[in-house]
């Protein structure tokens, strides 16, 4: 089924291995007539922000199984059992971890990597309610 996509201004996406940027100054729209990954600037994560936290870790593992393969590979049990090892460490987030592997199981990559993304979006929102109360008079 095709994908539209609409891309801001200097937006970016990742498109089947390559990543396009809209260099014009009006959102462009974008049809995908195949079956390859899509990810909007907003999801892409680069390599060195991987190691900002365990959260982000899991987030790039993820977004890397999204991209690069499909369900039914080798690695599938290390990805699992890497997640299950977060769950066990982060035990408020085993109920969101184990939504992200019931996904993986059914080979819908991308919700769980949406889901990952939503943990980011939490974890950012908690370090800056920190560093208001850090920062306070």
């Amino acid at each position: 089924m095709p994908l539209k996509i609409r891309i801001k201004p200097e937006g970016k996406i990742f498109a089947g291995g390559a990543i396009l940027k809209n260099v014009g100054t009006r959102p462009a729209e974008l049809l995908v007539l195949s079956d390859s990954p899509v990810l909007r600037d907003d999801y892409l994560m680069n390599i060195e922000k991987r190691d900002e936290s365990d959260v982000s870790n899991i987030y790039f593992l993820l977004q890397v199984v999204y991209l690069f393969k499909g369900k039914g590979e080798p690695m599938d049990a290390l990805v699992i059992n890497t997640l299950k090892s977060f769950g066990t460490l982060y035990p408020g987030l085993k109920d969101n971890v184990d939504s992200i592997i019931q996904h993986l199981n059914e080979g819908n990559a991308f919700k769980a990597l949406r889901m990952a993304h939503g943990l980011l979006e939490e974890e950012k929102k908690i370090k800056e309610n920190s560093s208001m109360v850090t920062n306070a008079p």
